[in-house]
């Protein structure tokens, strides 16, 4: 026959105090911050003692002669389910070492036994702190060659809050705007008598007294009291609110090569005003951005003065001012490429940064200087200078040129910016086989919404750049007028729990518009494929060609990609992709020209850095002068 294992609460008493003590973790001490999660795994001094955990080595100890281990099977049942929560019976299975432990059975039948006892001490002090104070928990094991272990969890009613109230240390005595109960944080009568709702309440409290001009608020005391006969909790809080203060001066400790003025200016608060201890989390992170401090502490004064203000501290630890990276890459098409660049990220002391990029490859090489001033004119807004000179040996076009931009970046919130600016471009191309000079002027429009959480590997959100560029001057002896719009998204879906799975999607669409495409430098002319836009196809090589199979460039572009980012391991990934591209000499896409298809797979090896990339693509509906496979290896995903 089944032996019963049971664990049931007894408790009868009517008003007891501190009843779910065991539930809850004990105040904290003066100075110290709520424990904001319940670690405890102990039931209450009515239960059964709990056994040794299921792998504590004592508990399945083998004796010297000890056969087989017992293996086992699991029935967790959940019955009177009207008042619990859809996921309560995932949260059981998830906590039972029975479960868990299924595939490693223990070598004797007292040590089944054991782990069936602390399965029930473990789900009864989870049901506890869910509010089934009631709750019961049986179990059984039959006495087959191949285990079976039920277990029935009876949770009960589970109890309400019935009230709640916030005393006042002398500090808050009087202060009629201090709350009295947590309703306002969001523990209110008739909840569930949750513990974690209590520790949340109990944190927003403090938060919120701490965002609100009392900067050292913190709970002294926790009672909470369990009425069981009215199946009901009330919590009462003893708070030491502090004294009530407004910002007072800034000082700064640390500083080397950075301004004062440059720290100061970035401050989201003014002296005077109400004191939030929030504000201080949002400035440490706001000096942190700027890659300019290895580290950075903001913090309050020890108390405020006569008149209430209270002293910030800002301590920093300046990181070095200069960096340099290089990086490498290699594709089919294009061979091997290679990237360094030199950065001084505080030129004057005002977070002025100096980067030069130099970018080789067979077929382009590039040399580039950019020059950024952050809060210029606006603290939100940056001006940026840049200079570039490029060598092209592209089947496309052949030459040099020298682009010199200067624009306004503004940031307008996290997710929006816009820019605006002036370019010049000079150019002397071999262009189909005619040597062509060229002097444009354009003036550079930009959008970028950014909602991805990571740069190089994001997992969800969504990207949209738009850019809109008017250009005049003159090619040889003709003056050309004409713009470029283009417009690129992508999004990136995780369906399951983590990113061992993302679905990421890419779409572009291009138009140059005003002239002819054989009027324009080809420097501006619109192009397709490579690892950039369609892989499977070499470096601008969708859309039209010239009777050397050489690409013309066009006057509208359509790109349009998916891929699933699967990962393997931690550090292993695959990635298949389907894309299409296509190039019109049409204003918009007319597809004149044949939309080009490739598909292929990539992996992925992650790092801390970001992933790095090998993609191996096949163009589907090949031309002639098209190879049959291009390979790819980068760093940082294909968009």
């Amino acid at each position: 026959m089944p032996r019963p294992v049971r664990a049931r609460s007894t408790l009868v008493t009517v008003g007891v105090v501190l009843a779910v003590a065991a539930t809850l973790p004990p105040t904290p001490a003066h100075g110290q911050e709520p424990t904001p999660a319940i670690n405890d795994n102990t039931s209450h001094a009515d239960t059964t003692a709990a056994a040794p955990p299921a792998d504590d080595p004592a508990s399945d100890a083998p004796p010297p002669d000890a056969g087989p281990s017992v293996a086992y099977s699991v029935d967790l049942r959940l019955t009177d389910t009207a008042d619990v929560p859809g996921d309560l019976a995932t949260r059981l299975e998830a906590a039972s070492s029975l479960k868990a432990l299924a595939g490693d059975p223990p070598a004797t039948r007292l040590g089944l036994r054991r782990r069936l006892e602390a399965d029930q001490a473990a789900l009864t002090h989870l049901l506890r702190q869910e509010g089934y104070f009631d709750a019961r928990v049986d179990g059984t094991i039959d006495d087959a060659p191949k285990a079976q272990v039920t277990v029935t969890v009876s949770p009960g009613a589970r109890y309400r809050v019935t009230g709640t109230r916030v005393v006042y240390t002398v500090t808050g005595t009087g202060d009629r705007t201090l709350p009295g109960t947590l309703d306002p944080v969001g523990l209110t009568v008739g909840d569930p008598a949750r513990a974690e709702a209590v520790l949340s309440a109990e944190a927003r409290l403090v938060a919120d007294l701490r965002t609100a001009g009392r900067p050292f608020a913190e709970v002294r005391d926790r009672r909470v009291a369990v009425n069981h006969a009215r199946r009901a909790m009330g919590v009462r809080l003893l708070v030491d609110a502090g004294p009530p203060a407004v910002f007072g001066a800034t000082r700064f400790v640390g500083l080397d090569r950075m301004k004062q003025d440059a720290l100061a200016d970035r401050i989201p608060w003014t002296e005077g005003d109400t004191f939030d201890r929030a504000l201080l989390d949002r400035y440490r992170t706001t000096l942190l951005s700027t890659r300019l401090f290895r580290s950075v502490t903001v913090k309050p004064g020890e108390a405020p003065d006569d008149a209430g203000r209270l002293a910030v501290i800002v301590t920093v630890t300046e990181a070095p001012p200069r960096s340099i990276g290089a990086g490498l890459r290699y594709s089919t098409e294009d061979g091997p490429g290679a990237r360094f660049s030199w950065e001084h990220r505080t030129l004057f002391g005002r977070a002025e940064s100096l980067r030069v990029n130099l970018d080789v490859a067979l077929y382009e090489q590039s040399a580039e200087v950019l020059f950024e001033k952050p809060r210029f004119l606006h603290p939100d807004q940056s001006l940026r200078l840049s200079s570039a000179v490029t060598r092209a040996d592209q089947a496309a076009y052949q030459g040099l040129s020298l682009e010199t931009t200067a624009a306004l970046d503004r940031r307008l919130n996290d997710r929006w910016r816009v820019s605006a600016g002036t370019t010049v471009e000079l150019a002397n191309l071999d262009d189909q086989g005619e040597s062509r000079q060229s002097v444009l002027v354009g003036l550079p429009l930009g959008a970028t919404r950014d909602t991805t959480d990571d740069p190089l590997d994001p997992t969800q959100g969504t990207r949209l750049g738009l850019t809109l560029t008017p250009y005049t001057g003159q090619v040889e002896d003709q003056t050309v007028t004409f713009g470029v719009a283009d417009v690129v998204a992508s999004a990136y879906w995780a369906p399951l729990d983590g990113d061992r799975l993302v679905l990421a999607a890419r779409t572009r669409l291009a138009s140059l518009f005003g002239a002819d495409a054989g009027d324009v430098p080809a420097t501006r002319r619109l192009y397709s494929g490579g690892g950039g836009s369609v892989r499977g196809y070499g470096h601008q090589r969708i859309g039209p060609l010239d009777d050397d199979d050489d690409p013309t460039g066009g006057r509208s572009a359509l790109e349009v990609g998916l891929e699933a980012r699967i990962k393997v391991t931690e550090t292993i990934g695959l990635v298949p992709f389907v894309e299409a591209g296509a190039v019109s000499e049409a204003t918009w896409p007319d597809f004149a020209e044949p939309i080009q298809y490739a598909a292929g797979l990539g992996g992925r090896y992650y790092t801390d850095f970001g992933p790095l990339r090998v993609d191996i693509g096949v163009p589907l509906n090949r031309r002639a002068s098209d190879d049959l496979v291009q390979v790819y290896i980068s760093l940082g995903q294909a968009f």
